[in-house]
């Protein structure tokens, strides 16, 4: 069970991480006008696996500096850096109170130790990741804010926490209570009152975005899982690298079907580096380690954080005006969001699928 701590630590990497990306519809928006999508996607991810090889290295180094102790390493379930006698006294343990018993202790203790390397049974984790994850959804993404705006792309990303809690309920058996979906609708209302009022709708782009949301969500919920047994600095480093791969691939289809040019300036560099290392390298490890330590619905409530920061950055940066509806869709969001986080639990349950596990 997760400590009050590490749940606190893990809803502060949320939120930075929806801050994060919403920057990114910004910067995004930018880059598109000078750069073609797919060659934006595979040096978003080349750099973010730079990035996140060097997190990675350290993370792994400073976990192999830790001492771990024979009575650690019998708790955890991790009996490769046992010496003869610590053999022994485990295989008296097992002769003396039996394997069920020894495993109850085990369970009881504490789960084991995630897993540093991605092993063969761990591969199709990254697969969903990084292709279904970051390749087609980030690219649905990219190429829906191109056609139908940055306004209307926000505008359908906010249904991510509504996607991501209905995908949960089934493949996670997660219950959706009344009150966080009360507040997941009052939030998503908010964002509709604060970016919702434009008027051209281009339909391609719509429709694209939304397959970006569904696709998402499928993904964050089939390697909830995986982000559970396996270190999220490994996934999302391995996920990194075939993103990158497969979008190179996509670059070069999409230049010569269509005779892209690359127009390099400080901005575009500068724009590049910034969604590659912050947007991607950082805001995904803090992503996957809160969906590892959190319910993917409670994930999914501060998703409308995401628009809020890119309308608070549009008045910074283009400024835009802030009207009534600006003022009142914040309140919904924070509304939203504080209902969801802090009533959990108290209403109506929404349970569709019950388990059926012995204890």
């Amino acid at each position: 069970m997760e400590t009050k701590s590490s749940q606190a630590r893990a809803y502060l990497c949320l939120v930075v991480t929806f801050v994060i990306w919403g920057s990114l519809y910004v910067v995004s928006n930018i880059l598109l006008k000078s750069l073609p999508t797919f060659f934006i996607a595979f040096m978003r991810y080349l750099i973010a696996f730079f990035t996140m090889s060097v997190m990675y290295h350290v993370h792994v180094a400073r976990m192999s500096g830790e001492e771990v102790s024979p009575k650690q390493s019998l708790k955890s379930g991790n009996f490769d850096g046992l010496d003869s006698s610590d053999r022994r006294e485990l295989a008296s343990d097992l002769r003396n109170h039996g394997a069920s018993t020894y495993g109850a202790y085990i369970k009881q203790s504490g789960t084991a130790s995630k897993k540093l390397r991605i092993d063969k049974e761990g591969r199709h984790y990254v697969f969903i990741l990084g292709f279904c994850g970051y390749v087609v959804s980030v690219g649905l993404q990219l190429v829906g804010t191109k056609y139908a705006g940055s306004t209307m792309a926000s505008l359908i990303n906010a249904l991510n926490p509504v996607a991501i809690s209905l995908c949960a309920i089934p493949v996670l058996r997660e219950k959706l209570t009344g009150n966080k979906a009360v507040g997941i609708l009052l939030a998503v209302f908010g964002v509709y009152l604060i970016v919702g009022t434009g008027s051209g709708i281009n339909i391609p782009g719509v429709i694209l975005s939304l397959l970006s949301v569904i696709t998402w969500a499928l993904v964050s919920v089939f390697t909830r899982e995986g982000l559970s047994t396996y270190d999220t600095f490994a996934v999302t480093r391995a996920a990194a690298g075939l993103a990158a791969a497969c979008n190179f691939v996509l670059f070069f289809v999409e230049h010569f079907t269509q005779r892209t040019v690359i127009q390099v300036n400080l901005p575009a560099v500068l724009g590049i580096l910034y969604i590659g290392i912050v947007c991607t390298g950082v805001a995904h490890i803090f992503w996957n380690q809160g969906l590892a330590s959190l319910p993917a619905s409670n994930c999914s409530a501060l998703y409308p954080v995401q628009p809020l920061t890119s309308a608070i950055m549009g008045v910074i940066f283009f400024h835009e005006v802030i009207g009534l509806s600006f003022v009142v869709g914040a309140a919904c969001i924070v509304a939203g969001v504080l209902i969801c986080l802090l009533l959990t639990g108290r209403g109506l349950s929404f349970r569709f699928f019950k388990r059926n596990v012995t204890e």
